[in-house]
Parts: structure tokens; sequence; C-alpha cells
């Protein structure tokens, strides 16, 4: 019986994921690869039968009455042929290994494509976080491991299997039931293996979950950033004993794993220890009763060993195929889950134009919570308006951005815009409406300019990268930099790279956002690095850069409502007041007690 987790997992048909990684491999490496690696399968049975039967020609030609110096000359020209035949193997193998390896690589950017074009609030999930884990072992586990892997040990089989047949006919000539011997202890064997690596897809699942709890820990503890806490609460403890139970899980994690092998391997032993026995006391009946050679001898005894080996390459070829056909399940899995489109297909009705967008009833709860973040929401932001949406932490400000800008959707409800429900407008086309600064700061590792543009240098405008730096009130520093707007930002690729401050973070977000130039323009709490007055006046400016636009301004400081035509006060999901900053001064509600406790800081 499957458990409930096995049962979850998608499974696809094993032919299917062969033909669509060979075909992908041909794509991506050309239709020659895959000769090559027909080429390599034929050599890789070849030359070790030749290298096998070596020993029976020495006796052959010891027996033959040739003279010594025709011997040695067939000799030496049967060892160079097995060298020559030696290093083609060797080299056919190595094209083929580079070949999947580029392959794997390669992969990568579909990755990082289906993890960018996924539904944000999907892709944000605990399930869509699964779900990437999984498919990110299909390629970022290393050689042994994932699609690179299924390749080669497809072929392994492919050559274990050739191999095989060889040797089944010269054995089947030789004794059918010697044969039906062979095949059926082999069979066991292989069966056992089957069912020990089948055990083994439960403790996969949990080495996923531990692992990914494990690598949190260890880059925790390498961060720099994070290295002044730590040391000044003495948290070095927790982490060791947090260390410690992660260690302990993949311990016994790789133990479970291994006992399985082991059983399995014990098990092989014995049932071939028994078959060897056998038949080579049945070969050696056959040599003492004269109805064979000792030439005859020594091949079938290497055919017989070689047959074993072949038969245990297939078992773990194939256990190798159907270890690593689950990464392929759980990567194809992910591909279909990120292609799934949660928007529609029309445009924007009046693209590039100021937009009137309505929410009516809109509710929206985090999975795994038991309240709504924004609860029963009915909202009109008017084209051009400039709105101030404030209120303490927690409010459900953020989250309320995230679904006016198409990251969320909502549970309950509808958005409008310009009279479209969005749910039938492109999500790509309907981003391209806004231009958001999140309150989550950051830059790229890459140069100034690619983090303000999000272009490649050719199509970046060089005049509009500068205004919107100047207006950001950001160039004067840009001009302080090595290689001025080229230069790279943080050190994780250019060792020479540069690290803004929390502020210049905030103002480089915020050339971003006015570099795109789009008709909506949300700031969420763009000025929390700054200082009271600095954001006072960041906020003047913000009202300049914004005039011709609809803007949302997020904050739970409140110098930002000063110039706004209204102001959206939010507690627990909800929109409790609204009006301009003089209405809601005169209702004496939160806002204006929230106002009054930050008048100070503003020179009020």
């Amino acid at each position: 019986m499957k458990t409930k987790e096995e049962q979850k997992e998608k499974r696809y048909p094993l032919w299917e994921n062969l033909w669509i990684a060979h075909t992908g491999l041909a794509r991506d490496r050309g239709a020659g690869c895959l000769a090559v690696l027909g080429a390599d399968v034929c050599m890789s049975v070849l030359q070790p039968f030749l290298a096998m039967a070596l020993p029976s020609a020495v006796v052959y030609l010891l027996g033959s009455g040739w003279q010594p110096g025709l011997i040695f000359l067939c000799l030496a020209g049967y060892v160079l042929l097995l060298q020559a035949m030696q290093a083609l193997k060797g080299y056919l193998s190595g094209v083929c290994q580079k070949a999947r390896f580029l392959f794997r690589i390669g992969k990568g950017k579909e990755l990082f494509e289906a993890a960018l074009s996924a539904d944000f609030q999907e892709f944000e999930s605990t399930k869509g976080q699964e779900k990437l884990e999984g498919a990110r072992g299909n390629i970022y586990y290393g050689n042994d491991t994932g699609i690179e892997a299924f390749l080669g040990e497809f072929e392994k089989a492919v050559i274990a299997l050739a191999g095989l047949i060889v040797y089944s006919v010269i054995i089947g000539r030789m004794n059918y039931w010697l044969l039906l011997l062979l095949l059926a202890v082999t069979g066991i064997i292989m069966a056992v293996n089957v069912l020990a690596d089948r055990r083994t897809i439960r403790y996969d699942r949990e080495y996923i979950k531990v692992s990914r709890s494990y690598e949190y820990l260890k880059r925790e503890v390498l961060v720099p950033a994070n290295g002044k806490d730590m040391r000044l609460y003495r948290m070095w403890d927790w982490f060791q004993r947090e260390f410690k139970q992660m260690t302990e899980a993949l311990a016994n994690w790789s133990g479970r794993e291994r006992r399985c092998s082991i059983n399995a391997s014990i098990f092989g032993t014995v049932l071939t220890g028994a078959r060897d026995l056998l038949v080579y006391g049945y070969l050696i009946r056959q040599m003492l009763q004269g109805r064979i050679d000792m030439a005859a001898f020594l091949l079938y005894v290497g055919i017989v060993a070689s047959f074993g080996s072949w038969m245990n390459s297939l078992t773990q070829a194939l256990t190798g195929i159907v270890h690593n056909n689950r990464y392929m399940d759980r990567y194809r899995d992910f591909l279909e889950f990120a292609g799934k489109d949660f928007g529609g297909s029309r445009a924007v009705s009046n693209p590039g134009k100021l937009h009137e967008i309505r929410l009516e009833h809109v509710s929206f709860r985090y999975e795994g919570c038991e309240e709504d973040a924004v609860h029963d929401l009915t909202l009109t932001v008017r084209p051009g308006e400039k709105i101030a949406l404030v209120g303490m932490n927690g409010a459900g400000k953020s989250t309320l951005i995230k679904l006016l800008c198409g990251l969320y959707r909502p549970s309950s409800g509808k958005i409008y815009l310009d009279g479209q429900d969005v749910t039938g407008i492109s999500q790509e086309e309907y981003r391209k409406e806004f231009a958001v600064v999140f309150q989550e700061v950051f830059a790229f590792s890459f140069s100034l300019s690619d983090n303000v543009s999000c272009r490649a240098k050719e199509d970046t405008g060089r005049e509009k990268l500068e205004r919107s730096l100047r207006d950001a009130e950001l160039w004067d520093r840009v001009l302080e930099l090595p290689k001025k707007e080229e230069t790279s930002l943080n050190q994780d690729i250019d060792a020479s790279g540069v690290s803004l401050s929390g502020g210049e973070l905030q103002r480089l977000m915020l050339a971003r956002a006015l570099y795109k130039d789009t008709p909506v323009v949300i700031l969420d709490e763009p000025t929390a690095a700054l200082d009271p007055l600095a954001e006072s006046r960041m906020y003047d400016r913000y009202y300049e850069m914004t005039r011709d636009k609809t803007s949302i301004f997020i904050s739970h400081r409140l110098s930002s409502t000063k110039f706004c035509d209204r102001i959206l006060y939010m507690e627990k999901g909800e929109i409790t007041e609204e009006g301009d900053h003089g209405q809601l001064m005169e209702k004496q509600g939160a806002y204006a007690a929230m106002f009054r406790t930050q008048a100070q800081y503003y020179g009020k």
C-alpha cells in the first residue's frame, strides 16, 4: 500500500520521462550526441568481451602448433587492438558524460524561467516551495542525482542489456538450462534490489525536509550580517543544539537507507555465490568428461562471470533509473505547477494611461491562518489620485498592495481595472501598469545600472537612467562610485563591488520604479531607513515625481499624508477611517491620535 505522501506525489510514465530526457538532450547538444551514445554502447560491449576472451585466445594459440613468432605477433596485435578500443571507449564515454553534464546545467534556465513565471501566490506557498525543492533535486543535487544520472543510468542499462543478450546467446548454445539458472538467480536479485529501493522512497522525502532545515541553519550561521546578533546574544549554543538535532536526523535517514542497501547486497552475494558454485561445477564436469577443452573452459568461465557482472550492472542501472525517475517526476510536476495561468488572456484596455481600480468585497487569508489579512474591503482608487494608506504594523497594508498589483488573488471578492475583472486580464500585461517599491529593499549583485533598468545594457536608455537616479536623489552618490552607474553592487560576484546603505537602497528601488514609468506607482514603506525629517523631505520629492500618476503611499509613519488626496486608515484588514487630513483630525479617531503622537518629529 502506498502512503498518503506517495499518493500525493504525481507520477509520470517512465517511458515518457526517458523520451523527454533524450529528446531534450538531442535538442540541446545536437542529434550527433545520440550517435556518439550508440557508438559508446557498442564499444562498451565489444571491448570487455574481447578482453575477457584474451586468456582463452592465449591457450588456443599455444596449442595451435604455430611458430612462436607468429603467436607473439597475433597476441601483440590482439593487445594493441584492445588498448585502442579501450582508448576509444574512454573517449566516447567522456563525450557522453560531458554532454549529460552540460545538458543538466543548461536545464537550470528552464527551472529559473518556470519559477519566475509561476503565479507568485502559489509559488510563495508551502506547497509551491516544496515542489520547487523537489524540482531542484533534478538539476542541482550533483552529477549522481537527477536528470544527468537518469540519462547515465539508462545508458548503463542499455549497455548491460546488450552485453546480456550477446552472452545469453553464447551460453544458451552451450546449455539451455544453464542459461535459465543464471537468468532466474539474477532476476531474483534484481527484484530484491528494486524492493529495497522502493522502501527508501519515504526516507528520501524525510531527507528533503531535514536537509532544507539543515541548509537554512548553515546559511544563517555563515551570513556576516547575522554575526552581530549571534555574538551579542550568545546564540551559538542555541544554533549548536539545532545543528545537533539536524545532524542526528540526517544520520538516522542515512543509516536507514544504508541498511536497506546492505541487506539487499548481502542477499544478492549469498545467492550469487550459490549460483557460481553450480555453474562452475558444471563447467569443470564438462571439461573432465572431455566435452570442452581448456580454451573453451576459460572462455565459458569468463562468459559466466561476465554474465553475472552484466546482470549486476543491469540491476544497479535499473535501480538508478527508478531512483532518479522520482526526481524527473518532481521536476515535471513543478513545471506543470508553475505553468498554470491564473489570469486571463485579454490585454489592458488602455495600457500606459491612468486607471480606475475598484475592489468589491475583497478578502484575503494567508495559508494556515484563521483570520483574514484583508477582510471584506470595498474601495475605489480614482485615476491620478494620491492615496496614503496608513496604520499600525500588521494592519494589512502590504497585503492590500500585493492584491492591487496582482501578486495575490482575492480569497473572495473581485478587483476591477477600468471596469474589467482582472482575472480576465493577462497577468503579465496587468503588471506592466504597476511599479512598486516594497519595504524589503535589496540590490542584486549586478551593476547599479542593471538594478535600475532591469534591462540589458544595449536596451537601457542612458538619459532615462540618469534622470531616474537624479529624481531619486542618488545621482551624486553614483558619481562617487569607481565605475559610476556601471559599478557592481555587493561582493557576491565582483569582489570590488560596493554596498549601499539602507537609505541608498531605498532610493535605488525608487529609481527602478521611476525608470519603469508606469501609470500606477506604489511605495510600500519607502522611507523606513530614513530619519523622520529626511523622510518628510523625501515624500515632498515623491509628490513631485508622481504628479501625473496614480500613487499610493504606505506607511505607519504619517509624513506621507499631508499632500495626499485621501487617507485610508487600516486596522485588522479593514479600512476603519477615510478622508483627507483635516477631516480625519476633526474626527479625533485612531488617525488623529497617531498623528499627534508623531507630529513632534515633523515640526508640527
